[in-house]
C-alpha cells in the first residue's frame, strides 16, 4: 500500500491541475452596486474548456453531478433569484440518451438584495460553485471553485 501512495498522490495533483485548466469563473460587473432596500443583479461567467462540458443545474440522471451556486452572505444582504441558462442536450459516448450539458461560457444570474436598515458600504459575498466536468470519454473528480462577488451597497 506504502508503494501506491506517491501514485494516488501524483494522480491526483494531476487531476486537480486539469480542473483548474479545464473550469474557470469570473464575476460581471467586478463590483455589483446594490441600493438600500432594493435589489441588484451580478452574473457568474463559467467557462468551459473546449471539448469539455459541465453537467446541468438539473441534469436528467439523477446518478451525474449537478452544477449548484451556494454561497454565504453578510448580513443584511441576501443572494437569491439564481438564474441558470438553458442547457445543451448532447449524446455522449458513455451515454445512452443525451444529457443537459453546458459548454463554453455559461452565465449564471444572481439577485442581491441589501435589507433596510443595512449599513452602506463594501461587501464581500463568496461564492462557491460545484461542478463535475467531463469530456466524451472522461469524467474528473467533482470539484468546487470559490470566487469573491465583491458589492458596494449605496444609500437609499
Amino acid at each position: 500500500m506504502r508503494a501506491l501512495a506517491p501514485l494516488l498522490i501524483a494522480l491526483c495533483a494531476a487531476a486537480q491541475a486539469q480542473d483548474r485548466e479545464t473550469v474557470a469563473v469570473s464575476v460581471t460587473p467586478a463590483k455589483a452596486e446594490v441600493r438600500v432596500g432594493a435589489s441588484a443583479h451580478a452574473t457568474l461567467l463559467i467557462s468551459v474548456a473546449k471539448g469539455w462540458h459541465i453537467n446541468s443545474a438539473a441534469p436528467a440522471d439523477s446518478e451525474l453531478v449537478a452544477t449548484t451556486i451556494a454561497w454565504t452572505a453578510p448580513p443584511g444582504l441576501a443572494v437569491g433569484g439564481v438564474r441558470f441558462p438553458a442547457a445543451s442536450r448532447k449524446l455522449l459516448a458513455f451515454s445512452a440518451s443525451p444529457l443537459e450539458v453546458y459548454e463554453g461560457t455559461v452565465p449564471v444570474t444572481l439577485e442581491i438584495a441589501a435589507a433596510e436598515g443595512t449599513a452602506p458600504g463594501e461587501y464581500a459575498i463568496p461564492v462557491d460553485l460545484s461542478y463535475q466536468a467531463c469530456n466524451n470519454d472522461v469524467c474528473l473528480p467533482p470539484a468546487s471553485v470559490r470566487v469573491t462577488l465583491p458589492v458596494r451597497v449605496l444609500s437609499p
